[in-house]
């Protein structure tokens, strides 16, 4: 136990400094092994400018981290026979359609961002528009040939999911990863209702230079979203049990949500 004090304290002594260093007004970490959890730490303000400070059940959104989550239920779909991930995007989404002179973009080239895709809009949170506007691109390299990592290439694979199952993106994360996983505190979609929990996100104030912690901060653009690429907010402490099925390979408390062979 004294080696896990010794360990939590370095923790706290490497993320203050850090987030003063970087400008960053608060922070939650959790600390875990295989089995379970062992400390959850708060820093700071979740709020700077209501001054409520960061605790444990503190919602943060977790951005791409959600592209993990959309890859493990595509991953469950093709254990089931529902999918195959090397088979065109057009077999599951029949209205895809983005220019090529190239083969086919399969789903897998869209999980590995390899789809030759370089466009597409990093704060739009309406799957269906973006993903249809690809039609109005086109391809830049054969797939598979190089990484260039793409959101809307994500949202399309929620569009699938969604296509597939019947239900929306959220739902399907929910039923068969937050739930499995017992990750109650989280939510799969960003709300307003989802808002009342979260931590303020924070931009620099000014536009026009380089920031610099001495600078003042201001309030992020707020957007609700529901799409495969990046729409989860979750807690330090449910993140941590995510985490735990990734250090035991595919394994969670109530069985296994991947297989060995969709683990690799």
């Amino acid at each position: 136990m004294s080696a896990l004090r010794q360990a939590i304290s370095r923790v706290d002594a490497f993320v203050e400094p850090l987030l003063r260093a970087a400008g960053t007004p608060g922070a939650a970490v959790a600390v875990t092994d295989s089995s379970g959890s062992l400390h959850v730490a708060t820093y700071g303000l979740a709020d700077p400018w209501a001054q409520v400070p960061v605790r444990p059940e503190t919602l943060f959104e977790i951005g791409s981290i959600s592209k993990s989550f959309t890859a493990v239920a595509l991953l469950q779909l093709r254990e089931e026979g529902l999918l195959d991930l090397h088979e065109p995007v057009e077999r599951y989404l029949p209205w895809w359609h983005v220019p090529s002179s190239h083969e086919p973009i399969t789903l897998h080239h869209l999980m590995s961002h390899t789809a030759g895709i370089i466009t597409g809009m990093e704060f739009s949170t309406e799957a269906q528009y973006e993903v249809w506007a690809l039609r109005e691109t086109k391809a830049t390299a054969p797939p598979g040939t190089y990484f260039h990592y793409s959101n809307v290439g994500y949202k399309a694979l929620g569009l699938v999911l969604e296509e597939l199952l019947g239900k929306s993106y959220p739902r399907v994360i929910e039923e068969r990863i937050l739930g499995p996983l017992g990750m109650d505190a989280t939510h799969a979609a960003i709300t307003h209702e989802t808002r009342r929990r979260m931590a303020v996100g924070c931009m620099p104030f000014y536009d026009d230079r380089p920031f610099h912690v001495s600078h003042p901060l201001a309030p992020a653009t707020w957007l609700e979203t529901a799409t495969g690429d990046g729409s989860i907010a979750s807690t330090a402490s449910d993140l941590a049990a995510y985490v735990r099925m990734l250090i035991n390979r595919g394994q969670g408390p109530k069985g296994r949500l991947l297989s060995e062979d969709s683990f690799r």
